[in-house]
């Protein structure tokens, strides 16, 4: 949890599931944002009136009870927060709001922001593989913590390396032959045409194949992602953090899919 402003007293925080009720908190908050813009402290109304800001009760050890200015941050503007905590701008402007909001009857102990991790869909998760190898393992472990880390674009390489060692390891155990050069797209189209286990056999064969084809158009577009949009490479442009973590569950999804198809 963050701490833009904090009072005198105790800095432990425990929140309770009492909150200003919101037409209330809407009014209060209306009203120390049009006292701000009257003081001319434009920066701290505009931070005020665009954060979705609740308005908590919260307490401590030694029981007392205090509000707290609160607000649960999608995981981006968390970071974005976290890295301007110490400005001194970003903490005068909550001081002011602080000030302003005690100063019209609601009394404010903390400015707090919190991580809202609900806010963030889970991620396709790694698969425990059959097939794999030292480098296949190393690789998938760097990419969760690359990702945990820095975000999904320092993960995307990772990725790609630990998909196409999977791909090198499974042919390798099939006396698949390849060439040494062989990228992902020709490694994956291998598998499909040559490993036993990839057979279509079942109901709907031929829907099977169209969206096995298909899987392999997709894995054209991973090698020039790769090269040219990530940390693989000094590239002037990266992939945004939304776009990465496509790549990187497109690749967790081959990876299930295959392990599933060769282990099952």
């Amino acid at each position: 949890m963050i701490r833009l402003y904090q009072g005198t007293g105790s800095t432990e925080i425990d929140l309770d599931d009492q909150r200003l009720d919101g037409e209330k908190w809407i009014r209060a908050k209306t009203a120390a944002v049009r006292l701000l813009r009257a003081k001319g402290l434009e920066d701290a109304a505009d931070f005020l009136d665009r954060t979705p800001f609740e308005l908590r009760t919260g307490t401590n050890y030694f029981n007392d009870d205090f509000s707290v200015l609160y607000y649960a941050a999608p995981m981006d503007r968390y970071i974005e927060l976290s890295e301007q905590a110490a400005d001194r701008d970003l903490k005068r402007n909550a001081s002011a709001i602080a000030h302003a909001l005690s100063e019209l009857g609601n009394s404010v102990r903390f400015i707090a922001v919190e991580c809202n991790v609900d806010d963030t869909p889970s991620p396709v998760p790694s698969p425990n593989l059959a097939i794999t190898s030292d480098l296949v393992e190393r690789a998938l472990a760097e990419t969760e913590r690359a990702v945990a880390n820095k975000g999904g674009v320092a993960g995307v390489d990772r990725a790609h390396t630990a998909f196409h060692g999977y791909l090198r390891a499974i042919c390798a155990q099939a006396q698949i032959e390849y060439a040494a050069d062989a990228d992902i797209t020709q490694l994956f189209k291998l598998i499909q045409k040559h490993h036993p286990a990839m057979r279509a056999e079942g109901p709907r064969n031929e829907d099977v194949v169209k969206i096995g084809r298909a899987m392999a158009s997709i894995l054209d577009a991973l090698n020039p992602i790769r090269n040219r949009a990530t940390l693989a490479h000094a590239n002037d442009t990266l992939l945004q953090d939304g776009d990465a973590m496509l790549v990187i569950n497109t690749i967790r999804t081959f990876l299930h899919y295959l392990n599933g198809k060769l282990s099952g």
